[in-house]
């Protein structure tokens, strides 16, 4: 695993799990808020993954009908770089953002932004309990957000972690869902070219479809649940719905995807992580999004979201306390699945969230 994969999946992946990103040794032990963090959820340090974490907790609260406190909202917005995009973190908001470099993985990158331009959306959608002057500069950020995320789609169709590096399932997926979350259209040529790079990449029914993270890759949980929510179409997904018990492996990149994600879930409950570290609950909770979106695998969907409400306990805490990743990706999947927010797996993740707001 090359250095650029191995960052760029931690991120992605283990979506703001501070345990994952401390296994490598990326994630210094938590400090002192500084006041510039006031309204961060989280006590661990976001240098890997603040926006990310911060993004996943405003939609999963949104997708829960809850409203985010205007300290979260001003931090978020707080992160934007001058020409719409968002990197992982800024300690000094008054410093100027760098240029993406793909070589050195550093300045702004498209997972970042798109999962930011989502939690946008959603705010965007929740106008009347969030002062008129902040939905302006909310709807100023999500329409610089998606034009600097539009720009960097690939000549191949695929978008990459940072500008000029080479296409990858995950970050197509990523910013797939948030130009058809700012747009919902699948007639829009963005979309026709990365679902085109997608079915390129996919691995044949055979060979148990799914996606690699790049081409010439091994298909893998984590490629393969991001690329399919891209796919299918915005977040959040809105359920629960009504699923095919089973997930034919048919000629499209999406049914192809949906298939291995369901036979992988059907078979363990779970994926297992890309880094042989045992069961990945955090790629399980985009399996489970992107196959309720296809409306596939009721069976695996139903053994997955038992699997993750077991793991809940363990996974949206660890050493620095709660973790607004894993909640917040946990709220979007109690909605599409009909869960209950405030009992999941025994964990209220609403009020969990609430109590790691940075103050």
């Amino acid at each position: 695993m090359t250095p650029a994969i191995g960052i760029r999946r931690l991120v992605v992946a283990a979506v703001a799990a501070a345990t994952a990103l401390s296994t490598v040794g990326l994630a210094p032990s938590a400090t002192a808020a500084p006041s510039s963090d006031t309204g961060l959820y989280g006590a661990a340090d976001p240098t890997y993954d603040g926006v990310y974490r911060q993004s996943l907790a405003v939609m999963g609260l949104a997708a829960n009908d809850q409203a985010a406190p205007t300290s979260a909202i001003t931090w978020l917005l707080g992160q934007q770089c001058a020409d719409g995009s968002f990197q992982a973190y800024r300690a000094d908001t008054t410093q100027a953002c760098a240029k993406p470099d793909p070589v050195n993985f550093s300045g702004p990158d498209t997972n970042s932004t798109a999962v930011a331009l989502m939690a946008l959306m959603a705010l965007d959608n929740d106008r009347v309990r969030i002062p008129a002057a902040t939905v302006s500069r909310i709807v100023d950020a999500a329409d610089k957000a998606g034009r600097w995320l539009r720009n960097q789609q690939n000549p191949d169709g695929g978008w990459p972690y940072f500008s000029g590096g080479t296409s990858d399932a995950n970050s197509t997926g990523l910013a797939l869902s948030a130009i058809l979350t700012q747009a919902p259209s699948f007639r829009l040529p963005a979309y026709t070219k990365a679902r085109l790079f997608l079915g390129r990449l996919s691995a044949s029914c055979p060979d148990g479809g799914g996606f690699p993270y790049q081409a010439g890759g091994k298909v893998d949980g984590s490629a393969t649940a991001q690329g399919l929510v891209g796919i299918t179409g915005p977040l959040p997904v809105r359920g629960p719905r009504t699923l095919a018990a089973k997930a034919p492996c048919l000629n499209t990149a999406k049914a192809r995807a949906a298939s291995y994600l369901a036979g992988q879930l059907r078979a363990n409950g779970h994926l297992m992580s890309p880094y042989g570290s045992g069961p990945d609950y955090t790629n399980t909770g985009w399996a489970v999004l992107g196959l309720v979106a296809a409306r596939q695998g009721r069976t695996a969907v139903a053994r997955a979201t038992a699997d993750l409400k077991s793991a809940a306990k363990a996974e949206t805490r660890n050493a620095d306390g709660p973790v607004p990743g894993d909640l917040g990706l946990f709220l979007l999947v109690a909605e599409a699945t009909g869960s209950s927010p405030t009992n999941f797996g025994g964990v209220n993740l609403i009020s969990a969230l609430a109590g790691s707001i940075r103050r």
